[in-house]
């Protein structure tokens, strides 16, 4: 395909078949997604070949099919034509500018001839094919203006009158600029499509597998889920796994867009393409091909590379009947000069002018290309795009509502408070004592204050007796004294003495922290210990930013109001839903839209999963290990919350670049149309024109991925 009109027909020619729901092509990536049931991918193929395309399975080897090289006269060998031709072409426009030997015209014959078999192929064969399948494209309008061109100076040169209007140069002018052009284009979008190419190339092609303590090389195709692979010192990880054996650093980076190195030992998940830093690890495969974190990543991208946004299909739309009306006007114009103006020779250069600047290319590459860069740089960086409508929905949103647990803090309770009531214990004292009873204990409350006081560098005593019930906390003697640690309730359950007010005082501890845990010795309380989600370090300057790019945010969260109020104060949040159910989150997103907002929801893409869908855009944090359950538009395959603005920004700059790709590829074909149709511009001049707008609409699009930093 090479420009919109090719994208409708075979669009179309996909709907006619039985079961097909509903076609998407991407003129940018060549590749068409398929909605329906019951599908026979034969059937899909034959309907591409009938509408006279070519179409495999996109599941095919990609390096065989990247690997093939381009055929003669092909578009794929544009640039090396364009080269080898290049002395010919101008020879015959320096000739045709300066006619003056006898023999001159003659030349001009002799080379245009043979450049018009060598440039002109494709396009005439594109040109057959179409009219043989009733079919008009952007080849039909090169292959009649360069071949009326040609024709005409055949004419010319022929009959008595000849010697003068001879059109040689502008027919080989037409086809070389073209030529060089799209072989421009081909170069701007491989670059457009580079991020994605990278992301391929991340997984090696070959895995060191053990086998009976012996060290296989195969390929990763090959390797089957459980086999362990050895990872040396600087190597890609080929396969998701996890850790058997070993110590090391991987760099994440360029799958999970974390630019910290994570720490990896046994039991740690480590997933394809990252880099192994320090030392030799050994994984047990868990993933292999498309399974993989990186195989759903690229799988991802490439559709929503595929599919389409609802301003592309309504590029798509007029591009669909562009061709038709571009052919009519010349023809209009023809008429006019030829019969009404007596100017044959003028109306046919204005023929030839509207055939050749007009350019449905740049409206067919305008969006498609946009969408291949921006969706490739967040992929590159860790945020996946997964529907180019999330882009548009980047522009014209009010507030930003997050949850708190995982996204806002850390979803690991850590300790905020201490208050001892006990004149002959100190706070450091009650914390070694709760310490040591909870040592032995799997629950976060009790690891957290263990956690706490080893950050305190104070050392934890002994214990013995430990027990636990979930209801009745821990228990254990330490230092030759009963040491109990739970909810207060509990322990005056237990009969365990409390002085008096200290329930005001456990109230009061509440407004900044989640849970109250108490402490007794020898069955009286000694004091209490206030827990809470820590939140993130970078939380703040992430909420700032937000602010910046005009959203008000919001917080949901199931926890306590006082818990609530407590995070909102500290990140001066403008609103909080407190004591929110994971059933009503959902509720909450479509009251600020029925109040006329517009909503993105960022949750773990989880148990917000409703509220995610329900948003004018979900954004899912910490997606990376199951990317195709998540609820979100876009998922942040880290847990990095610092890039929520950069998801934002990337969204609305994608948004700028299509905007700017459609609004140039309308304008110049508005203004040049009419300006080739009244005999003010000249073919060869036109030839420039339309081979200059298609790669302008590229370049406006790589234009991103040149100048946006995130």
């Amino acid at each position: 395909m090479h420009c919109a009109s090719c994208v409708a027909r075979v669009e179309k020619a996909l709907r006619t078949v039985e079961g097909v729901e509903d076609a998407s092509v991407n003129l940018t990536t060549n590749r068409a997604d398929i909605d329906g049931r019951g599908l026979v991918p034969d059937h899909l193929i034959t309907a591409v070949n009938q509408a006279g395309y070519e179409a495999t399975l996109a599941n095919q080897s990609k390096a065989e099919t990247e690997s093939k090289k381009a055929k003669p006269f092909s578009r794929g060998d544009a640039m090396y034509r364009a080269g080898l031709t290049l002395p010919f072409a101008a020879a015959v426009m320096v000739l045709d500018m300066s006619f003056v030997a006898p023999w001159s015209p003659w030349a001009q014959l002799a080379i245009a001839s043979a450049l018009m078999a060598v440039l002109g192929t494709p396009f005439f064969v594109g040109a057959f094919k179409g009219l043989r399948y009733r079919r008009v494209d952007m080849d039909t309008l090169i292959a009649l203006g360069s071949g009326v061109a040609f024709v005409s100076s055949l004419i010319t040169l022929f009959t008595p009158s000849g010697g003068g209007g001879l059109a040689f140069g502008t027919a080989v002018a037409i086809l070389w600029f073209i030529t060089l052009g799209h072989a421009l284009e081909h170069k701007a979008r491989r670059s457009a499509a580079s991020a994605l190419h990278k992301l391929r190339e991340l997984a090696p092609e070959h895995a060191v597998v053990i086998r009976n303590g012996q060290e296989t090389k195969m390929p990763i195709a090959k390797v089957p889920v459980g086999a362990v692979v050895l990872i040396k010192p600087g190597g890609r990880v080929p396969l998701d796994g996890t850790v058997k054996e070993g110590q090391s650093t991987l760099d994440q980076s360029m799958v999970t867009g974390e630019s910290e190195p994570i720490e990896a030992g046994e039991g740690t998940r480590v997933f394809a393409g990252t880099i192994n830093q320090t030392g030799s690890l050994r994984i047990t495969v868990t993933a292999i091909g498309a399974q993989t974190l990186l195989g759903q990543i690229v799988e991802m991208v490439e559709q929503a590379q595929g599919s389409k946004a609802a301003i592309q299909r309504l590029a798509d739309k007029a591009a669909g009947v562009f061709v038709p009306t571009v052919i009519l006007i010349a023809g209009v114009a023809l008429a006019t000069w030829g019969l009404a103006l007596d100017d044959w020779s003028r109306g046919l250069n204005a023929c030839v002018a509207v055939l050749i600047v007009a350019c449905p290319c740049a409206l067919g590459l305008a969006v498609p290309t946009a969408i291949l860069v921006g969706t490739g740089l967040g992929a590159s960086r860790g945020i996946l795009i997964k529907d180019p409508v999330a882009l548009e929905r980047c522009y014209g949103l009010t507030h930003i509502i997050l949850d708190k647990t995982g996204t806002l803090t850390t979803g690991k309770p850590a300790v905020t408070a201490t208050h001892c009531v006990a004149d002959h214990f100190t706070d450091n004292d009650m914390l070694r004592l709760a310490a040591a009873a909870e040592r032995d204990s799997e629950h976060p409350l009790g690891k957290a204050v263990v956690q706490h006081v080893n950050q305190l560098g104070l050392d934890i005593p002994p214990a013995s007796g430990f027990a636990s019930n979930t209801a009745a906390g821990v228990v254990a003697s330490v230092e030759g004294k009963i040491v109990k640690v739970a909810r207060l309730s509990a322990l005056r359950e237990q009969g365990v003495v409390a002085p008096d007010g200290l329930e005001a005082k456990r109230d009061k501890l509440l407004r900044g922290a989640r849970t109250i845990i108490a402490v007794a010795v020898d069955n009286s309380v000694v004091g209490l210990i206030g827990l809470a989600d820590e939140i993130r370090p970078e939380a703040p300057d992430v909420l700032k930013a937000l602010k910046k790019l005009g959203l008000r945010t919001v917080m949901m969260t199931g926890d306590s109001q006082y818990a609530a109020d407590h995070v909102a104060r500290e990140l001066s949040i403008d609103r909080t839903f407190a004591e929110v159910k994971p059933a009503d989150k959902r509720q909450k997103v479509l009251d600020l839209q029925i109040g006329g907002k517009s909503v993105v929801m960022v949750g773990d893409g989880i148990n917000d999963a409703p509220a995610l869908a329900e948003a004018d855009l979900g954004i899912a944090i910490g997606g990376g290990t199951d990317i195709a359950t998540d609820a979100g538009h876009i998922v942040l395959i880290g847990n990095d919350i610092t890039q929520l603005p950069a998801t934002i920004k990337l969204g609305r700059a994608t948004m700028r670049r299509i905007v700017a790709g459609l609004l140039w590829a309308s304008i110049y074909n508005i203004c040049l149309i009419p300006l080739a149709a009244t005999g003010l511009m000249h073919p060869m001049a036109a030839a420039i024109a339309m081979s200059l707008s298609s790669v302008s609409v590229v370049v406006n699009a790589l234009w991103l991925k040149w100048t946006w930093k995130g």
